[in-house]
């Protein structure tokens, strides 16, 4: 990075393309774009309303419709190194939202813009006489997908799969099937999870079953003194969500900042995410599951800043001191962060909804199978 923070995109062709998509959900419209401009040179993926759900257009969390992408792109044999995802955030004004999409494009110093979006950005920008430094192209010009998502969606609550079946990517079936689904026939019926604003959030669960004495342990830490909320209380180990930062990554750099350990991810297309621990010498690949996302607007649980948490799971069955020696924090907002026994720490009260969190992954690491293989 330079010192204008602007990431310097090596392509060999000097492309690098971005789109602001909500993906509710991906289909083969999408599908098109994103691959045909990835394969050109570099395609920086900007997952919009990343904070809203809960409601019919926006029923498919952030993280989902990342691993969608990547399902895509795996498929398509994308490598990393031809695409970025990050998030946009809906805000209370265009003006907000296009200069938060400005900045992006000038961070990855995008050349092309990739938009269908014509009444909300294409016609607003042309009125106001502004540009985002990029050539704009509209995917639906000469396009012969006549969907969008909100037909997609329609024919979910329907029930008519057999239409459904032709208009998404196979690829990204396993995880609409399997979770989308139920979110997105939840939030017709307007009882999907909604995030509250403020705040957001992601927190990690560290569960190991130590294979020395078959004992459940969880990552916790005390909460310093100059937290806001919660000073004293024992902890999950977590983190404020960066702007344009993804759950997955916002995970990845807490668990280095404030345990020390590395997390590498080696899938992320699957739910469960397959990761290992990058820094721990023959350590198994493990499970990153998602445990959800916990919203409330009451103080005793949400905390005087209100807002969401997005909460992960990591379940590992091993020998716990492999991972107790490379324990190193270099965050002060924490200290005493180590392994505590599960029966000692499932009588006390944790900060926010962590106690109901905590609960959750337990019944989760106790259902789920442990992948063996080393790497």
């Amino acid at each position: 990075m330079v010192a204008n923070d602007t990431i310097q995109t090596e392509v060999n062709n000097g492309i690098v393309s971005a789109t602001v998509v909500r993906l509710q959900p991906l289909h083969n419209g999408h599908k098109r774009f994103l691959v045909e401009w990835a394969r050109k040179g570099k395609m920086i993926v900007m997952i919009g309303s990343c904070y809203e759900n809960g409601e019919e257009k926006n029923c498919i969390p952030a993280s989902e419709r990342e691993k969608m992408v990547r399902a895509v792109y795996k498929r398509a044999g994308i490598s990393e190194s031809q695409f970025e995802i990050i998030t946009q955030e809906d805000t209370e004004t265009f003006d907000e939202w296009i200069s938060n999409v400005k900045e992006a494009c000038n961070k990855y110093g995008v050349t092309h813009f990739i938009t269908g979006n014509k009444e909300d950005i294409l016609d607003v920008l042309a009125q106001r006489g502004e540009s985002l430094g990029a050539e704009m192209i509209n995917p639906e010009d000469g396009s012969d997908f006549p969907y969008h998502a909100t037909d997609i969606r329609k024919l979910i609550i329907e029930g008519n799969y057999e239409e459904l079946e032709k208009l998404i990517p196979d690829e990204v079936k396993p995880i609409l099937f399997k979770y989308s689904f139920k979110e997105i026939i939840a939030c017709s019926k307007n009882q999907g999870i909604r995030f509250v604003k403020g705040r957001q959030t992601i927190d990690i669960i560290m569960l190991v079953r130590n294979t020395l004495d078959s004992k459940i342990y969880v990552l916790l830490g005390r909460r310093s003194k100059e937290k806001v909320d919660f000073q004293g209380y024992l902890g999950l180990i977590g983190d404020e969500i960066k702007k344009f930062e993804t759950p997955m990554k916002a995970v990845v750099r807490t668990c280095k900042k404030v345990v020390g350990l590395e997390i590498k991810v080696l899938d992320n297309s699957l739910e469960p995410a397959i990761i290992r621990f990058s820094n721990v010498p023959n350590s198994s690949l493990e499970q990153l599951h998602t445990i959800g996302i916990y919203s409330s607007e009451e103080e005793k649980y949400a905390g005087t800043r209100g807002g969401s948490s997005q909460c992960f799971g990591v379940f590992i069955e091993d020998d716990i001191s492999k991972y107790e020696k490379y324990l190193n924090s270099s965050d002060t907002s924490f200290s005493d962060v180590k392994f505590y026994e599960i029966s000692e720490v499932l009588g006390q009260e944790l900060a926010y909804q962590q106690t109901e969190m905590l609960e959750k992954a337990i019944t989760m690491f106790n259902a789920y199978p442990k992948l063996t293989q080393k790497h």
